[in-house]
């Protein structure tokens, strides 16, 4: 029995450069034949490769710049295709919507094939994998994790393939796994779907964040402008206290290295008098005369009792640390080295509860920290569940 690219009327080169799959991998390893050493990527005429129609990126855009990219600088990776007829066994009632004449369809890299052929090349390096899917939804998958590898796919496009699959793995946490994500990150990204049809058009425009709106996905339509206007406002807050407190922390520098120095200028010199004694005020703790100044002085004087404080009554009672409200960094630096490691629990907790709900708590830390620790955070606290 001929193979299926041998039908198709590919050559044998093409044929030895294809990628080894697992269940490739197992048989060759049971029957000891090579698995090292797999051919590099080869070229494929671009009017041999279809597009393909369910490619989860629902528009491919501008290709000006990769188009351009491609053209001056090369290709830097091969993009992943199978053959039509085993893209047809799994997608039978797509044959129509396939590009005539060809004999692969490309399943990672839709935009460099159109954008190779936008910039007039008749060929791109391709790696042939029969096994990126035997039915629609494998299929769907193996482009979509492609894309989400990039993190260039379009927010609303990801949301929809990611709905697909959801259907097919019945819950978020399996789907989850089986995207090696957390069950958050597949949860705030479907919240998008449930955005206003206007807010919809923001987000693909790019005139509103997508974080912010996968917060406001899970409110009620007629809620969302507002909650989003809510969040908007608290950002902008944070953002200008945040460039308040910066310039605080800058000027309170500049002030105390003018204080420092003006004390510097002030204070008398060490240096011992004439007659052998040190000056009171010179280095010794708060200008304090040192006991054998202060008992020679007492005898020479004949005069008894205590010797007086020469300090300030701002050194023997220093006044209170005045906290810096309007520092964010700043008063939580004091509160976390004055509260005992043991209380620290409980001052997170109250903090939760003012906030007022589990949607505020997520607003500020998504407002307070990166994608990548947030991303962290979720998945530390699904292991402790």
């Amino acid at each position: 029995m001929s193979s299926k690219a041998s039908a198709l009327g590919a050559g044998s080169s093409f044929q030895a450069a294809q990628s080894i799959s697992p269940r490739r991998a197992a048989i060759n390893a049971a029957t000891k034949a090579p698995t090292e050493g797999a051919p590099p990527p080869v070229e494929l005429s671009v009017s041999l490769i279809s597009l393909n129609p369910a490619n989860p990126r629902s528009e491919l855009g501008d290709l000006t710049d990769l188009a351009g990219s491609l053209r001056d600088h090369g290709q830097k990776a091969a993009i992943s295709i199978m053959s039509r007829f085993t893209y047809l066994e799994a997608n039978p009632r797509r044959e129509d919507e396939l590009e005539e004449g060809t004999k692969y369809v490309v399943i990672d890299g839709n935009s460099r094939l159109a954008a190779a052929r936008e910039a007039g090349l008749t060929k791109i390096k391709v790696m042939l994998d029969e096994d990126l899917g035997s039915n629609p939804d494998e299929i769907l998958e193996s482009a979509l994790v492609a894309n989400i590898h990039r993190q260039d796919l379009d927010h609303l496009d990801e949301a929809r393939a990611l709905q697909q699959l959801l259907a097919v793995h019945g819950t978020q946490e399996a789907l989850a796994a089986r995207l090696h994500r957390s069950q958050g990150w597949v949860s705030q990204r479907l919240a998008l779907l449930g955005l206003t049809p206007e807010l919809k058009k923001k987000l693909a425009s790019g005139e509103e964040p997508a974080d912010l709106l996968r917060l406001v996905g899970r409110k009620k339509p007629e809620e969302q402008d507002q909650h989003l206007q809510q969040l908007k406002e608290k950002r902008a807050q944070e953002k200008a206290d945040k460039q308040a407190g910066a310039k605080t922390r800058k000027r309170n520098s500049a002030d105390g290295e003018v204080s420092a120095a003006s004390r510097s200028a002030r204070t008398p010199s060490s240096a011992p008098d004439p007659d052998g004694r040190t000056p009171v005020g010179g280095d010794d703790h708060y200008g304090v005369m040192n006991p054998a100044v202060s008992a020679s002085n007492s005898q020479d004087s004949g005069r008894t009792g205590a010797v007086p404080d020469p300090r300030s009554a701002s050194a023997t009672n220093p006044p209170q640390v005045q906290m810096p409200w309007a520092d964010g960094v700043a008063t939580m630096d004091i509160i976390f080295s004055k509260v005992l490691e043991h209380e620290r629990h409980r001052m997170i907790g109250r903090y939760l509860e003012l906030l007022g709900g589990p949607e505020a708590f997520v607003a500020e830390l998504v407002a307070a920290s990166t994608p990548e620790y947030r991303q962290q955070v979720a998945e530390l606290l699904l292991e402790n569940q």
